[in-house]
């Protein structure tokens, strides 16, 4: 009978560090350039309008040897039966033969391989010379997007941490990620976001902003921006005209233009699809990243599903030689 593996988001914590899913997303990138791999149409359903819903994000990555999809399913009502309201399962199966190799929690995948992305287009796009590191952002993805982007930025001398929604928590949560991450510079509460734009030489966005909250005339020649925040049709962090006056790059070109950062100004007619680089062309050396010193680069990330797969391939890699994870047959 034919076996697969179970693995839990206890084993998945005890083996994954930021480095391997840094390395992994740059991998997804690449093979998606380079016709390895394939995005499949999302499946999105909803029970309920905003209560219950669940969707499906699939794909094929010959490259690596696998395929696979991740279902994640949010249900609000689900604080009375004291579980979690969203929920992620990831299956693996091999590109061969069509078997399942191995199912997974996918939840701390998701958050890693999130915050990773934005440290990829840091690693790609960010003078390496950038010292000033704004986040704006306090919530889940706050952490791994500053522990991705201080894995691949080295000179980074001061952090500022904004949340324009709710600022009485920026000190509870510079308080906690510096002593989770061991972050030794400053970190400071950017108590004015303007003020903390024109400083930064790199600035991370991971809100629910629909309005574009940050603006052009604020940003400095040379500055970079990794956005995850935009997600769905209407999010907006950065001013249209920012974007518009910005070299622009991506994950998954079409993605970006429906639902990303760039999706209005797109839509506005200031960007054409033809002006957005995809990040795996950068990887391969196949495009030009950042061209001159004075450039502001944005890389507008959304989120694939290639990304989880390859964490996962590579996780299921790490229990089936070191021996963790449950094996099972149907």
């Amino acid at each position: 009978m034919h076996q697969f593996t179970i693995i839990s988001k206890k084993e998945i914590s005890s083996v994954l560090d930021m480095d391997t899913v840094i390395e992994a997303v740059e991998k997804a990138y690449s093979l998606k350039c380079d016709n390895q791999a394939e995005l499949f149409p999302i499946v999105c359903h909803s029970f309920e309008d905003g209560v219950s819903e669940f969707d499906i994000k699939s794909g094929s990555m010959d490259g690596a040897g696998i395929f696979g999809m991740k279902l994640v399913s949010a249900f609000e009502g689900n604080d009375k039966y004291n579980l979690p309201r969203l929920t992620g399962t990831i299956l693996v199966f091999d590109r061969e033969t069509g078997m399942l190799r191995s199912m997974m929690d996918g939840g701390l995948i998701t958050n890693m391989r999130t915050g990773a992305a934005g440290g990829v287009g840091c690693k790609y796009l960010a003078r390496p010379e950038s010292e000033v590191l704004l986040l704006v952002g306090t919530g889940a993805q706050g952490p791994v997007l500053l522990e991705a982007t201080l894995n691949v930025m080295k000179n980074i001398k001061k952090i500022y941490v904004a949340n324009l929604r709710s600022p009485h928590k920026v000190e509870a949560f510079i308080n906690e990620t510096c002593e989770k991450l061991g972050i030794n510079i400053p970190v400071l509460p950017a108590s004015d976001l303007e003020t903390a734009v024109r400083e930064a030489d790199i600035i991370l966005t991971a809100t629910p902003a629909r309005d574009g909250i940050i603006k052009k005339e604020w940003v400095k020649p040379g500055t970079h921006l990794s956005c995850i925040g935009s997600d769905m049709e209407g999010k907006q962090e950065l001013d249209v005209d920012l974007v518009a006056a910005a070299k622009l790059f991506c994950d998954d070109l079409t993605q970006v233009i429906n639902v990303g950062e760039c999706e209005k100004a797109v839509k506005q007619g200031l960007v054409s699809p033809g002006d957005i680089t995809e990040m795996g062309d950068v990887i391969l050396g196949r495009a030009q990243g950042r061209r001159d010193a004075e450039e502001i680069t944005i890389f507008d990330s959304t989120g694939i599903g290639l990304q989880d797969l390859m964490v996962a391939s590579q996780i299921t890699d790490m229990a089936e030689n070191q021996g963790f994870g449950v094996k099972m047959e149907l």
